[in-house]
């Protein structure tokens, strides 16, 4: 009798919302007790159920009318005064109010389902269903939180039982469980060896993605550029140097050679085999258009042309980018013992890391170097690697014409057609 607790611990008074469940659940104790103590006596028991209940369930006992009755062949006392004592406690419940929580119960994410079912059961006896397993049946069918098994139990039909929804609620449970131990991921510390996975280059007349530059679908074909006059491309795509435009303007000034105090050759390190601290190299693009669409690593990106340097410089900001979209590098080197001055500038410029990738500009692919330069402006292609994927051309030999370009044909004349409305430009003749 010790182990039951008195009722006065539950505050009678208090919650009226659950006052009902946990007499019930109190009373369930009771009967326990008083088959365990094989007390068959309607009067000991009332006596047994009064005492351990404490001075609370005493006070309303005794104030409730017809509750205290003589004990006689017709009357039997405890199943008099829990009668009462139901009538009392369970007229403090909203069946109502009960019964929208009940429907409010959902399975959480990651909540198991025996513990979907034990909040189920615990609502379920506040709200006097008159068919409870009925009722806990259609909110696991629509309150689960797998779509596939609530597929499997809607066939079991409308004879299933609550029995048979619990075992195989737990069966499939058990299923993915052992499913998810199998997925062992296969990608961890994975080296790609295949290379970058080129993608297709946008059209360098239109920018379009969907077709090549050579395509007679391009609508910049025919259209004339409004930064350089020429035809055949828009303005977002211009590469026409500043001098061969036909509305000149040269504002570049001549940039003084910056000095930089070198350490010591003792102390010089070099962590790749063109890194030579004693050398510095400046950046000095002549062109501000001179960009190319260009993938690096698989990965799409632009650059600036810049004849002036060796090197291939990119900023922060963009291989923050690429990381992001998975290039492919190699031979990655943290910090390297790399000097790069700008023209103009006393301070050299903070060099974060290099690598090594391909670099793709139309159907030429070349491996290159790369400096990750911090607070960098633009990204810049260095002259050689430039020049290697025809993407820049140095020399007299640009826009010549040899003489056995064209056939000679004796006693013919040609008919050659000229747009009068563009206006004829003197072009510099080399010797």
């Amino acid at each position: 009798m010790s182990q039951l607790v008195p009722l006065e611990a539950f505050d009678c008074d208090g919650d009226s919302n659950s006052v009902g469940i946990r007499w019930e659940k109190w009373k369930r104790g009771l009967e326990i007790y008083l088959q365990a103590t094989n007390t068959e006596n309607p009067s000991k028991q009332r006596a047994i159920l009064l005492h351990v209940g404490g001075l609370p369930l005493q006070e309303i006992f005794h104030n409730i009318p017809g509750a205290l009755v003589s004990e006689t062949a017709e009357n039997n006392v405890y199943t008099i005064a829990i009668e009462k004592l139901d009538n009392f406690f369970y007229k403090k419940q909203n069946r109502y109010f009960e019964r929208h929580l009940f429907r409010s119960i959902k399975q959480e994410q990651n909540e198991s389902f025996d513990k979907f079912l034990v909040r189920l059961r615990q609502q379920s006896a506040k709200c006097k269903f008159s068919s409870e397993e009925d009722q806990i049946i259609d909110q696991i069918i629509e309150k689960c939180a797998s779509p596939d098994l609530r597929k499997k139990l809607l066939t079991l039909g409308d004879s299933v039982q609550l029995g048979q929804i619990i075992s195989e609620a737990n069966a499939f449970e058990s299923v993915e469980r052992q499913l998810n131990e199998f997925k062992i991921p296969t990608s961890i510390n994975k080296i790609d060896t295949n290379g970058p996975k080129l993608l297709p280059l946008a059209c360098t007349r239109c920018g379009n993605s969907n077709h090549k530059a050579d395509s007679p679908e391009c609508p910049a074909k025919d259209k004339p550029c409004k930064k350089c006059g020429y035809i055949g491309h828009f303005q977002g795509q211009c590469r026409t140097r500043a001098s061969k435009r036909k509305s000149k303007q040269n504002n570049s000034k001549p940039y003084k050679r910056a000095k930089i105090h070198e350490k010591p050759k003792s102390e010089r390190k070099s962590d790749r085999k063109d890194d030579n601290p004693s050398e510095v190299d400046y950046i000095f693009h002549v062109d501000d258009d001179s960009v190319v669409s260009c993938q690096v690593g698989g990965v799409n990106v632009e650059v600036l042309i810049d004849s002036g340097s060796k090197r291939n410089i990119i900023n922060d900001e963009t291989w923050s980018y690429l990381k992001k979209n998975k290039v492919v590098v190699m031979n990655q080197v943290k910090s390297p013992k790399k000097t790069f001055m700008a023209y103009g500038s006393m301070k050299p410029l903070t060099v974060l890391g290099a690598f090594d990738a391909n670099i793709a500009v139309g159907t030429k692919n070349k491996a290159a170097t790369f400096y990750v330069v911090k607070h960098g402006s633009r990204n810049l292609l260095g002259k050689d690697t430039a020049v290697s994927l025809n993407v820049l051309k140095i020399g007299l030999g640009i826009n010549t014409i040899q003489e056995k370009t064209f056939p000679k044909f004796k006693n013919v004349e040609l008919d050659i057609t000229i747009d009068s409305s563009i206006k004829p430009v003197l072009t510099r003749q080399f010797p």
